[in-house]
């Protein structure tokens, strides 16, 4: 199943007017407040936030586009908007924005030479939540990753730029390239163990949340569905996995894709039984230990 083109710097692909030109400079990212794009400071790199898989299933290739922890720079209106979503879910439906505190990027001691960053630690009012649950959590985003055979969507895109008519629709064609959940949720699993094992470690009534787009929720799921965990919501829950998803309640209009909250998609639960459920996986497999095998010799030999 291929992808194409859903956001161009910002800029859906699925609407006819305005036009989108070709960026050729340096230019700042419309979801951080006033940082450069980081794919436009990379030579050879296009400015696409996000793709459509052919099942117009959105994927996040840029980790800014979600949801950036710049801690340098004031939240702009899309990171406030997102977050606040998000607390809406962890604490209550009822909180605003000047109840909801974060820190950005904050340091995590381990005891190993390495340092691990959170991506946020969020809180309440003065830090102690009246909602079930944890009063502050350590909030992980990971809206997508990478695609394979990336040069098939650049190609993509350098025929529009070389087109005599630059169309949006000659921009969102089609490409051979393909969403890898796998490759996303390697890169995260060591990290989210980690910090979530920090986050219980270091006080009773914190907790971890995962923020993750549809398609990496739905793999993390296939992997926990037949674990029964609690459901916790109402309750004592330590571990969150909250699913993102595109915004279709209104018709495309010019601009960035919409993002919100998936009702659908969500998980409270305990911190320790999420994670003895990952790795809880296979079965016993006698067959793969006896049989035929050939010694350093490359000597056949029947093992039983």
């Amino acid at each position: 199943m291929g992808v194409s083109v859903a956001e161009y710097l910002g800029q859906r692909t699925d609407v006819e007017f305005p036009i989108i030109q070709p960026i050729y400079e340096r230019k700042s990212c419309p979801f951080t407040q006033g940082n450069l794009c980081r794919k436009l400071k990379k030579k050879g790199q296009e400015p696409v936030c996000s793709v459509r898989k052919e099942d117009g299933t959105l994927w996040i290739v840029c980790p800014d586009r979600l949801c950036a922890t710049k801690k340098d720079l004031d939240l702009s209106l899309h990171q406030s908007i997102i977050l606040l979503d998000i607390a809406k879910h962890i604490f209550d439906s009822s909180v605003t924005c000047n109840q909801i505190f974060i820190k950005r990027e904050q340091r995590l001691r381990v005891q190993i030479d390495r340092d691990y960053k959170a991506d946020f630690i969020m809180t309440i009012n003065n830090g102690t939540s009246p909602y079930p649950g944890p009063n502050r959590v350590i909030l992980e985003m990971q809206g997508g990753g990478e695609t394979s055979d990336t040069g098939k969507l650049t190609k993509v895109i350098k025929d529009w730029k070389n087109s005599d008519i630059q169309t949006n629709h000659l921009l969102q064609q089609l490409s051979k390239a393909s969403t890898l959940e796998t490759n996303a949720w390697r890169r995260q699993q060591e990290q989210f163990i980690v910090k979530g094992n920090i986050a219980m470690m270091t006080w009773k009534g914190y907790g971890m949340v995962f923020c993750v787009g549809t398609l990496l929720f739905d793999y993390l799921y296939k992997k926990i569905k037949h674990e029964h965990l609690p459901n916790l919501r109402n309750h004592n829950w330590t571990l969150a996995l909250i699913g993102i998803k595109e915004d279709c309640s209104n018709s495309p209009a010019p601009g960035p894709i919409p993002l919100m909250v998936d009702e659908t998609r969500l998980i409270f639960t305990n911190y320790q039984t999420f994670v003895h459920a990952l790795i809880n996986q296979g079965e016993p497999s006698p067959e793969a230990f006896i049989g035929e095998f050939i010694n350093l010799n490359n000597i056949h030999a029947i093992i039983e």
